[in-house]
């Protein structure tokens, strides 16, 4: 069997790779930046312009001169995208991504349009928050009344992209879950779409991401050397692809991501609803088979955030263990980007409480890195309240940090399994073309997880976060309240503000030394990891 090119798509690069049978990549993967555009609005989008070239830089780089030894395609994509595009294949908005926040505030108009905000989770399984495009859609139509009459296709990141290598607007059921208004069947609804005020015959064919494959256009083909007729698979998004190698898709062990955004998700084969706090995601990936759980829109976000405003590297972070299990009181909500449940949601901000003048740095460092461990435990709650699930499996860049994996074993009180390769995501979305859902898939999911690292809970610092989990819970319930007033504070009168256009920055890339606090040694640079975006 010949090399699947795999590409994998998302937030701030595009990755691509060759993989063969065995799951090992032949060559180092190719890595080409996506800079995320925005202002102060709110606005966080991708050029549709520029994602076309970086596409088309990475394949070609990737492929080189061995485009005679690819037998097909896969690509995984980031959820919650949308693009608007005319009759001419034109696109009339950019890519929104997650992290933007525009149609925030908007978010209550789009639900008072839908009526019933319970069923409509009941018949999609995504809860009613902000981020889903749904309401980004209702949004574009308020501002823009013309606009769904100029619009001929509604895309998400897959179906845009798919387009540019086949000429056909198609996705997959679990990127185009991420829409919001795709059923539990696999259907378009079209009673959410109208409310939407856009026309559900806009929206893209879905295909089975397992099965499924379409050929490639032909001058594609040629500008990438491949042999024609080459196809490209469905595929899955971009966290589903981390479950093809992690677990392939083994029930009662946990799959997770830990990037600029997070994810705690087990296979169901039906959905699972949280009609109180919204907090679960039933994310379809084929009829009959849901990955279940919730995104996390803020994982090293928040890290890097912090390293930002502090004027410190990632090595002060992963060099040394921090502070005490609970930073000595000080708890920090990490809702930088909003929340996907109904009690952050679309009114998220950035929290810290229990700062006094005892307080150190590194307090204040471990509580942002504890806030995003209680972010997993919120969906592992929710999820899995008889606590069914005996292991939870990671990959994502942010895995490097091993204290913040020890902070993530003790606060879930579960092993955690790592990845050796930090690739994983483009070896599953290959893994997932070359065998579907089947056992060879599985079989290559154990092949690739022996051995590896396994992080072990610390039966003291359980106890001890057990403890504070139900303060910090009580804690982040009565945030609702100082939120809504916030959300509701006036702009101020006598401050103009133009919006001002900048690069959204989710990841720490400038080079500083590394300062100790007094008392400590400075972290031996030979000892620690490279940095890892």
């Amino acid at each position: 069997m010949g090399l699947i090119l795999s590409v994998d798509v998302g937030t701030t690069n595009i990755k691509a790779a060759l993989v063969d049978e065995d799951g090992r990549i032949v060559s180092a993967p190719c890595n080409v930046g996506t800079k995320i555009e925005g202002d102060t609005s709110g606005r966080a989008e991708h050029d549709p312009a520029k994602l076309e070239a970086a596409l088309f830089e990475v394949c070609e780089r990737a492929i080189g001169d061995r485009g005679a030894d690819v037998d097909g395609l896969a690509l995984t994509s980031y959820q919650f995208g949308l693009v608007l595009v005319d009759a001419d294949d034109r696109p009339l908005t950019a890519i929104s991504t997650f992290v933007d926040t525009q149609a925030q505030a908007h978010h209550p108009k789009f639900l008072k349009a839908i009526g019933n905000a319970d069923q409509m989770y009941l018949r999609t399984g995504c809860p009613p928050i902000f981020q889903y495009p749904s309401n980004r859609l209702h949004f574009l139509a308020a501002r823009d009344p013309g606009l769904p009459g100029r619009t001929a296709h509604v895309l998400d990141s897959k179906a845009f992209l798919m387009h540019l290598l086949t000429g056909e607007y198609f996705t997959d059921y679990s990127t185009a879950n991420s829409l919001g208004c795709l059923d539990i069947n696999g259907r378009w609804d079209e009673a959410i779409i109208r409310a939407t005020g856009f026309d559900a015959g806009a929206f893209p064919r879905v295909l089975d991401g397992f099965s499924e494959k379409v050929p490639l256009r032909p001058a594609v083909c040629q500008r990438l050397g491949l042999r024609p007729g080459t196809q490209i698979s469905a595929g899955l998004y971009d966290g589903a692809a981390l479950a093809a190698v992690l677990t392939g898709f083994s029930p009662d062990i946990g799959v997770g991501n830990f990037g600029t955004s997070g994810m705690f998700r087990v296979p169901t084969a039906s959905p699972v609803e949280d009609l109180e706090g919204g907090g679960i995601q039933s994310c379809l990936l084929t009829p009959g088979f849901f990955f279940t759980g919730s995104g996390i829109n803020n994982c090293t976000i928040a890290s890097n955030l912090l390293l930002n405003l502090l004027g410190l590297e990632l090595d002060y972070l992963k060099g040394q263990a921090l502070s005490v299990p609970g930073s000595h009181g000080v708890m920090t909500f990490p809702y930088f980007a909003g929340e996907r449940d109904k009690m952050i949601g679309n009114i998220g901000t950035g929290m810290v409480f229990g700062l006094g003048v005892a307080t150190s740095r590194d307090d204040l460092a471990r509580s942002f890195l504890e806030g995003v461990a209680f972010s997993y435990l919120f969906v592992k709650q929710k999820l899995d309240p008889s606590g069914r699930i005996r292991e939870f499996r990671l990959g994502g860049g942010g895995t490097s940090n091993l204290p913040w994996m020890q902070i993530m074993a003790d606060t879930l009180n579960l092993p955690i399994r790592l990845t050796h390769d930090p690739e994983v995501g483009i070896v599953g979305a290959a893994n997932l073309a070359r065998y579907g859902r089947s056992d060879a898939l599985l079989e290559s999911s154990q092949r690739a997880m022996k051995d590896t690292r396994v992080i072990e809970p610390i039966a003291e610092n359980v106890a001890i976060y057990e403890e504070i989990a139900g303060r910090y819970f009580a804690m982040r319930q009565s945030l609702r309240t100082p939120l809504l007033a916030r959300q509701g504070l006036a702009p101020l009168r006598r401050l103009k503000v133009k919006p001002v256009r900048k690069e959204i920055s989710l990841s720490k890339r400038a080079k500083r030394k590394v300062a100790s606090e007094p008392g400590k040694p400075a972290p031996d640079p030979s000892k620690l990891a490279t940095q890892s975006k």
